[in-house]
């Protein structure tokens, strides 16, 4: 009897357990709120976003890219795009426009780092809380939509984590693009308003969030495409079928009411919206170029044209194409906490990775279409599936060569999780379903764990904090002032990051080395190595250096002399004498002027050892040092030196000169058995 009132005791504890998890996974609100819990890991783990360095791939190069040009945006410049202010070849300010896309996303970039004016670090901060917000707002609107689609809560919660767990949603999260983020959000505003459309004919709504799409980036149009194309098909199909059950009807009432449809309303709303937009961006962009330039030949014009391969453009072979894009797609399927995962994640389809990776692309797009056939709401699932390849194809002279644009095939992976998930329930339950959303709530918070360790080195974080603080002194000092840098905008060995010169002077008239000849009209040079007996204006400066460019250049000039001079005779008499010095191959020539540098340097090392070089120029049997004058040297009093450091290892001989593209040599030597290091 105890026995038995002891099991029954158990067995009513169990059935009030089970009773309550069977409420709580009928909770309307219980996974939405696990999805913000999920998406906070992001703002967890990454806590350190004052900086741009990732390690790895484009981060750093589009973050700085884009602050840039938000921090640019101002109505003193008619709200044009540009990446820096320059001096045309007259020594007239002239601008770098970058008026791709909308001016939405920069205006929202702008508002977020405004109030940061003084700190370098905190508007790369505020940016990237942004770009993580719109995320989570993406992921948000994501889980919403498959929500109202699938009429399953925990099908459209795992779904939703398992398409943002991937590596490249994960990768960009925090990465300041208008392009990918922002443009991304918008898509998903406007796939959200199709649904309530679709539903509950809320068509102003749809309306709306359309034209704040098309305001944050271009993509949207891709979303549009299919859902206006097939909304027509399926209303004429609709008409046709009326008119067969209703034959006296007429066609030209038939053909009226097709005109009149909802669908065709938002395809003629958006085209117009869209050109507004763009207008203005050429707008803008034609009158900051003081109106001279043919609106074919404005920088904007001629992207767009290529872009949708209307202009000159690459002819690429389909099956390179094809096979990058199944690729992108089966690495979009895979969560970043898979093992061995970064290979997928930063190689081209050409790695080892790739059979998998494009046999998994093409396999979700096989069982994402076959799914198609038996889901309800087929035109909104089609839309949201077919949405990437109507991305990718038009555009596909960039796309095919940006492993970003994996993000377009969101969608995709979305319809395709959830479809396969709704296909799972109806075999084995619902219990199931709720174990797989547990399960891929805890894959997408260690994938955002192993995301934020990327490129958390001490070294790397040192050099970014050093070279920002120092960037805010020589900000305060050149702004508005004509500023030289001696090396690329893109050169990681003088700003630490890709591109991020055009941030940190930001506000200054920008001259990189290959402007060389307008140095005279330049007021300050930026330097990463100090300059011994030229006067430094930056004293606690640890990373970037400023001088007045007069005191710079006529230091480099002497210490140049001296160098020449402790060489002694020139090894080779040729159009430039060539001297030796110290492991380093000093270029001298007078009376000089800016025609003996206009054309590229070459200079190839022949070393006495083939092992010494590095792998791929092994087969060519020289290491390739070309160079522009302008990065190596300086023109001054018309006398012009430069010099470029040889290898370390044993060189047999040295072949350089100056040559035109496809014209052949302007003159060559060669310098036999040069002892190296």
């Amino acid at each position: 009897m105890r026995e038995f009132a002891a099991s029954l005791i158990a067995g009513m504890r169990r059935a009030r357990w089970a009773g309550q998890l069977a409420a709580l996974r009928r909770a309307p609100a219980l996974p939405f709120l696990l999805l913000l819990l999920a998406l906070s890991s992001l703002f967890l783990f990454g806590n350190d976003r004052g900086r741009f360095y990732r390690g790895v791939g484009p981060h750093d190069a589009q973050s700085s890219k884009y602050v840039g040009q938000a921090a640019n945006l101002s109505f003193e410049h008619n709200f044009l795009v540009f990446e820096r202010r320059t001096l045309d070849a007259e020594g007239n300010p002239a601008y770098e426009p970058y008026n791709r896309f909308p001016i939405g996303g920069y205006l929202l970039i702008k508002l977020a780092i405004a109030p940061f004016d003084d700190s370098l670090r905190a508007q790369i901060y505020a940016a990237r809380m942004l770009m993580l917000l719109c995320f989570v707002a993406t992921a948000a609107l994501a889980y919403l939509s498959l929500c109202r689609l699938a009429a399953q809560r925990w099908v459209a919660l795992t779904a939703t984590l398992a398409t943002f767990s991937s590596g490249w949603w994960l990768y960009a999260s925090d990465m300041v693009s208008t392009e990918m983020g922002l443009d991304l959000f918008g898509l998903m505003l406007c796939f959200h308003g199709m649904v309530v459309f679709v539903q509950q004919g809320r068509f102003r709504q749809l309306l709306a969030k359309t034209g704040i799409a098309l305001l944050l980036g271009w993509h949207v149009y891709a979303l549009l495409l299919p859902f206006i194309a097939l909304g027509l098909i399926k209303h004429a199909i609709d008409i046709w079928s009326a008119r067969v059950a209703a034959p006296g009807a007429r066609l030209g009432s038939s053909f009226l009411a097709l005109l009149r449809g909802r669908h065709l309303a938002l395809g003629v709303f958006a085209l117009l919206f869209g050109m507004a937009v763009f207008g203005f961006n050429v707008a803008s962009e034609h009158f900051a170029l003081n109106g001279k330039t043919e609106v074919a030949e404005l920088p904007s014009v001629k992207s767009m044209l290529k872009r949708t391969s209307l202009g000159d453009a690459e002819d690429f072979p389909w099956q390179r194409f094809w096979t990058r894009q199944f690729h992108r797609i089966g690495v979009m399927s895979l969560p970043y906490a898979l093992p061995g995962y970064d290979n997928a994640l930063l190689g081209w389809p050409e790695g080892r990775f790739a059979p998998k990776g494009v046999a998994l692309g093409v396999l979700a797009s096989c069982l994402c279409l076959l799914g198609l056939a038996f889901a309800r709401h087929r035109l909104l699932w089609a839309t949201l599936a077919l949405s990437g390849f109507c991305w990718t194809l038009p555009m596909r002279q960039t796309t095919i060569l940006h492993n970003f644009e994996a993000l377009a095939y969101t969608g995709m992976v979305l319809a395709f999780f959830a479809l396969a998930l709704l296909w799972l329930q109806r075999l084995f339950g619902q219990r199931l379903i709720a174990g797989l959303a547990a399960a891929a709530l805890l894959i997408f918070a260690h994938s955002s764990w192993r995301m934020a360790q990327l490129g958390q080195d001490a070294q790397a974080r040192r050099l970014d904090e050093e070279l920002m603080a120092d960037f805010e002194t020589i900000r305060r000092m050149t702004k508005g002032r004509v500023v030289f840098v001696p090396r690329k905008a893109y050169d990681d060995s003088f700003s630490g990051t890709y591109r991020s010169t055009h941030y940190y002077l930001g506000g200054s008239i920008l001259l990189f080395a290959t402007e060389g000849d307008r140095r005279q009209l330049v007021d300050f040079v930026v330097a990463r190595k100090r300059m011994p007996g030229a006067a430094l204006l930056t004293p606690g400066n640890r990373q970037a250096f400023l001088y007045a460019r007069a005191a710079y250049d006529r230091q480099w000039m002497d210490q140049f002399s001296q160098r020449l001079a402790q060489a002694g005779a020139p090894s080779v008499r040729a159009e430039f004498d060539l001297h030796l010095h110290e492991n380093q191959l000093l270029y001298a020539k007078r009376p000089c002027d800016g025609a003996d540098l206009k054309h590229r340097f070459f200079l190839h090392a022949v070393p006495s050892d083939l092992a010494d070089l590095p792998r791929p120029r092994q087969r060519h049997g020289f290491d390739n040092l070309d160079f522009h004058f302008t990065r190596h040297g300086l023109l001054l009093d018309g006398k012009c030196g430069a010099q470029v450091a040889l290898p370390e290892y044993s060189v047999a001989s040295i072949r350089t000169g100056q040559y035109i593209s496809g014209k052949g040599n302007l003159w060559q030597a060669e310098i036999p058995l040069i002892p190296g290091k």
